[in-house]
């Protein structure tokens, strides 16, 4: 059994750079301080692989308020969040992200994958259709696989298919459009004014996965979907904290129908214990400061951003269609960007490569990820240090 397990091909490779010692992959952080880590050994190497979009995660008053909470609660609460796992930080988290959307309710979730398992196979079964974007998470085709729904893909971005599937699904009990508000791997958004004037025309659902657009993107930093203005056109937010809110766990934000069927048939709910007291104190915290501090945060992230994307563009770097945060550093051969990551981590620089499956075979990327807490010094090192491997590794 082992024998025929590794016969596949994807492992095969990530087997022969671990052999060869050039993967990046599973590295070890030993320690941090501030935007510098200690990495498999190696003192000083300056994160740019990170989610922590806002530099929360380095907080004083967020880790005071993990420590706080433990103080208060202790390590874990005493059970799953229906039977005796609610605290009042749970409370007061729910309460204020549904003040914030706007919207009815909010429910928590262990992670953001698990929010998208919960939603999909709750709202969909086999007489409705789930209709996604090529390019959403894992997360997503998950659930729309586990639902039982006929599941029907659209090409990345491709509203005249989408129009088309929606128009042929007539026939549909509920028609649920699934989409990344910012997508992870590319940058670039979902176009959601035209997504919901679609919903509106055919009847259907939609459900944004605003993983990494929560407290990037909007007058308010509320994601994608309050970028574009249609977030009251929007049936089901799906967020996590693991992201500019520099702690971990999921959310949905939702009306009051969805949140009670999501709250009594969700296994992922009912059947999960909670976040932490540390977590959620951590982003109770974190949703204050952005709520108070947000704007100058996502100014400073965007001047980071402009900073950054236009040097390299300048200096011939293909960043494809980001706008965002995500800064995709386009060089196509998986075995090239694995080889680039590892001298870049053996030159005190991180960025994450990403490699099929994880995007297409021959679309190899670094993925950058820009924080509001870099300094215009950790700016410069970042492209010089990626000029520099592109001159050893053309790409």
């Amino acid at each position: 059994m082992t024998d025929t397990l590794l016969d596949s091909p994807i492992a095969g490779e990530f087997a022969a750079w671990e052999s060869e010692g050039v993967s990046p992959f599973f590295p070890t952080v030993e320690s941090n301080t501030g935007n510098r880590v200690r990495m498999n050994g190696r003192d000083g190497v300056l994160m740019f692989g990170s989610c922590d979009y806002l530099g929360l995660s380095q907080n004083p008053a967020v880790a005071e308020a993990a420590i706080q909470a433990i103080r208060r609660f202790g390590t874990n609460t005493y059970g799953a969040q229906a039977l005796c796992g609610h605290t009042v930080l749970h409370e007061d988290i729910e309460d204020r992200l549904t003040r914030l959307h706007d919207k009815d309710a909010a429910l928590l979730f262990p992670s953001g994958m698990s929010a998208n398992l919960a939603v999909l196979t709750s709202l969909a079964g086999p007489e409705d259709v789930i209709i996604n974007d090529r390019l959403n998470h894992v997360s997503i085709f998950m659930g729309a696989r586990l639902s039982g729904a006929k599941v029907r893909t659209y090409q990345h971005n491709d509203m005249r298919r989408l129009e088309a599937i929606l128009s042929s699904t007539t026939d549909k009990r509920r028609r649920i459009i699934v989409t990344d508000g910012l997508f992870s791997a590319d940058g670039d958004l979902a176009p959601l004014d035209t997504i919901t004037g679609l919903a509106e025309t055919y009847d259907a659902m939609v459900i944004v996965d605003e993983a990494h657009s929560f407290g990037c993107l909007g007058p308010r930093g509320l994601g994608a979907a309050d970028h574009f203005g249609v977030l009251d056109k929007v049936d089901v937010i799906v967020g996590t904290m693991s992201k500019a809110i520099g702690s971990t766990g999921g959310f949905v934000v939702t009306n009051h129908d969805i949140q009670l069927l999501l709250r009594t048939t969700a296994p992922s709910y009912t059947s999960s214990r909670g976040a932490s007291p540390a977590v959620a104190g951590a982003t109770l915290k974190a949703l204050e400061i952005i709520e108070q501090d947000g704007a100058k945060l996502r100014a400073q992230l965007t001047e980071n951003v402009d900073y950054i994307s236009t040097r390299l563009r300048s200096a011939g770097i293909d960043l494809a269609d980001t706008s965002s945060q995500v800064l995709p550093v386009m060089i196509g051969s998986e075995d090239t960007t694995i080889r680039v990551a590892h001298w870049l981590i053996e030159h005190g620089v991180f960025a994450a490569a990403f490699t099929f499956p994880n995007v297409p075979r021959g679309k190899g990327r670094l993925r950058v990820g820009v924080t509001a807490a870099h300094t215009r010094a950790e700016c410069d090192e970042l492209i010089d240090t990626l000029l520099l491997a592109r001159a050893e590794y053309p790409f």
